[in-house]
């Protein structure tokens, strides 16, 4: 089939039922009629020569064809997308779309309160879809399209992404009230041989490293009995327990707001967390996503504490 012949719908089609492998919620995507859907199914089977949606055990799955499809398919309609918005002005009042976000809750904590109040009067129509980390397959997740932008402290993004830098922030370390370590905090002896909280966010060591390979320069470790995936919980364990925790400066001052915890400055020196943006090249020139980069970027080079 040549390319004129073709109904360039389908396509749009296409895309939402590799994405949702439903074909009822993929119409529901295009505000279509299920039958409708279901038709443009039929026809995407015969172009394609292939049933791409078949049963699986607890419902749809897609054929290996439809999943060598999808990334290429993605990315072909975003360029098509920004084709169309290339001569338009952009108004962010009218835009209705999803952007994706990939962030840590450390970083849902300080920032993402202020973006929504920030959309909520510039960009109404713009739903954020927040979710968790996977740095194992960072560099995938943007390519297929599962993401569009993340902030996180990231020491060695994947190649594909581009990168600026948005703030700086630092490690500190938090106890509940009354610790015996506060009368020891300048002790590097007494901070290794207490007991310790890790967060390590989708499996990722970055925040740990900075402080685990300084002590380890010195011949020193941390007495480490607890590592958990994400930082909401760290202050209430610490709160309620003798463990120590080393999180970034932002969010600990946060967490201090609402528990018995208190701050205090490791006694070695450790390099900043410097905090990076993060997008992939199919939405460089995306103008709604253009716009919106900019607005984290404003949004990060301003007191972001006051969201915790």
């Amino acid at each position: 089939m040549r390319l004129r012949d073709l109904d360039l719908n389908l396509l749009v089609a296409l895309d939402a039922l590799l994405r949702e492998v439903h074909v009822s919620r993929a119409a529901a995507r295009l505000d279509m009629s299920q039958s409708s859907m279901s038709l443009a199914l039929s026809k995407l089977r015969a172009l394609f020569n292939d049933p791409l949606l078949v049963k699986g055990g607890n419902g749809l799955v897609l054929t290996a064809q439809a999943r060598e499809l999808a990334a290429p398919l993605s990315e072909a309609l975003r360029n098509v997308e920004g084709l169309l918005h290339v001569q338009q002005d952009f108004d962010p009042a009218h835009a209705r779309d999803t952007i994706t976000l990939i962030v840590t809750d450390y970083i849902d904590f300080v920032l993402v309160p202020l973006l929504v109040e920030l959309m909520s009067h510039k960009a109404p129509g713009v739903v954020l879809r927040v979710v968790g980390p996977n740095p194992k397959r960072l560099g995938e997740v943007f390519s297929a399209g599962e993401v569009d932008v993340s902030v996180s402290y990231f020491p060695n993004p994947p190649a594909s992404l581009r990168v600026r830098p948005v703030f700086t922030d630092r490690l500190v370390g938090i106890a509940r009230r009354g610790h015996p370590f506060f009368g020891q905090v300048s002790d590097l002896d007494a901070f290794c041989k207490h007991r310790h909280v890790t967060v390590e966010p989708g499996e990722a060591t970055m925040y740990n490293a900075l402080l685990d390979q300084r002590l380890a320069s010195q011949g020193r470790s941390r007495r480490i009995v607890l590592s958990k995936p994400t930082f909401l919980g760290v202050p209430f364990i610490v709160e309620a327990t003798d463990l120590l925790a080393t999180l970034p400066e932002r969010v600990a001052r946060g967490f201090a707001r609402f528990t018995k915890v208190d701050i205090f400055d490791p006694p070695l020196a450790l390099e900043p967390l410097n905090v990076v943006l993060l997008w992939h090249e199919r939405t460089h020139t995306n103008p709604l996503h253009r716009w919106f980069r900019q607005q984290v970027v404003e949004l990060c080079a301003g007191p972001l504490d006051e969201a915790s």
